[in-house]
C-alpha cells in the first residue's frame, strides 16, 4: 500500500518491469483510475521478476516463526524485521511503478507504508499444511483509517479466470460512493470489515475478477 509522501534505497536495484514508457500513460491511467476505481494490469512484472518474488515468498512461509500465522504476513519490508524482504522494495523502487503510483496519487510523492504475503485461496480451501488459507475474505473497502491511499495487488500464483481460487475480485465504481456501512466479519480470523449487504445491493453483479 502507498500514500502520499516511496522509500529510496541505492542498494536496492529495480526489477524489471514490464511495463514501459509507451504503457505507462499516465493520464488516462488516472483517468480510468478516478473514475472505475482500480485499474487492471495484464502483467506487471517480467516472469523472471515473478519467479524470483514466488521463490522468496516460498521461503518466507516455510522459515517463519512458529508464532506467525502463515496465512497473512505483514511489514514484509520493515528493517525491523529479522528478515527484511528487499524483493518487496525492490519492486516498490521500480522506476515504472514509482511513476504509475504519483500519477494515481495526484502527483504526490509516495511512501511505502505496508506491504503483506496473502495466502489467498478459494473458501473452504485449506489443503496445503504449510500455508493453509486465511479463510473467505468478504467485500471490504480499503483505507479505513481515512485519507488518500492505494493498494499494488500482486498475485505469484496463476489466477483462474473465474476467480474461483482464491483471486481478488473488485466491484467498479463503488468508491465513488465514499465510505459504506460495514460490520465485523466473525468468521474471518483476518481483520477486515465487511461491507453491509443493503450496501452491496445491486453491485455485486457487476464484479470484475
Amino acid at each position: 500500500a502507498f500514500s502520499p509522501p516511496m522509500t529510496s534505497d541505492r542498494s536496492a536495484r529495480p526489477v524489471n518491469s514490464a511495463f514501459s514508457r509507451r504503457t505507462l500513460d499516465a493520464a488516462p491511467l488516472a483517468s480510468a483510475f478516478e473514475r472505475e476505481g482500480y485499474l487492471l494490469f495484464p502483467r506487471l512484472l517480467t516472469r523472471r521478476a515473478t519467479a524470483q518474488a514466488q521463490r522468496a515468498a516460498s521461503r518466507l512461509l516455510r522459515r517463519r516463526h512458529a508464532s506467525v500465522p502463515s496465512g497473512w504476513l505483514l511489514g514484509l519490508h520493515q528493517r525491523n524485521q529479522p528478515e527484511p524482504q528487499r524483493w518487496v522494495e525492490r519492486i516498490a523502487a521500480d522506476p515504472a511503478v514509482a511513476r504509475l503510483v504519483r500519477a494515481l496519487l495526484g502527483g504526490s510523492r509516495p511512501v511505502l507504508v505496508s506491504s503483506q504475503l496473502f495466502v489467498k485461496r478459494a473458501a473452504g480451501r485449506a489443503d496445503d499444511e504449510a500455508a493453509p488459507s486465511s479463510g473467505e475474505v468478504p467485500w471490504h473497502q480499503d483505507g479505513a483509517a481515512g485519507g488518500y491511499s492505494l493498494a499494488i495487488w500482486l498475485p505469484l500464483d496463476a489466477i483462474d479466470p473465474t476467480g474461483h481460487n482464491g483471486g481478488l475480485a473488485v466491484l467498479p465504481r463503488l468508491h465513488a460512493s465514499g465510505r459504506l456501512p460495514s460490520e465485523p466479519c466473525e468468521a474471518n480470523a483476518a481483520s477486515f470489515d465487511r461491507i453491509q449487504p443493503e450496501a452491496l445491493a445491486g453491485h455485486e453483479a457487476t464484479a470484475v475478477r
